[in-house]
């Protein structure tokens, strides 16, 4: 897989395992991962974080008003 850059944690490369969904028709499952304790890893655990704390914020905000 190409390598994504998001400007949160670098250039980083993931593998994926990709499962078609037999109940819903055109509707696939896409896994990615990156192999424990390497760099990849890493970045990808950060991203997480960064991406559960940002939602957690947004929660946390209420409703937004106009």
């Amino acid at each position: 897989m190409s390598a994504p850059e998001i400007s949160a944690v670098g250039e980083f490369s993931l593998d994926f395992d990709a499962m078609e969904l037999p109940a819903h028709p055109g509707l696939t499952l896409t896994a990615y991962s990156a192999e424990a304790g390497t760099p990849d890893h890493d970045a990808l655990r950060l991203l997480v974080a960064w991406a559960a704390t940002e939602r957690e914020q947004t929660r946390d905000a209420g409703p937004a008003r106009p």
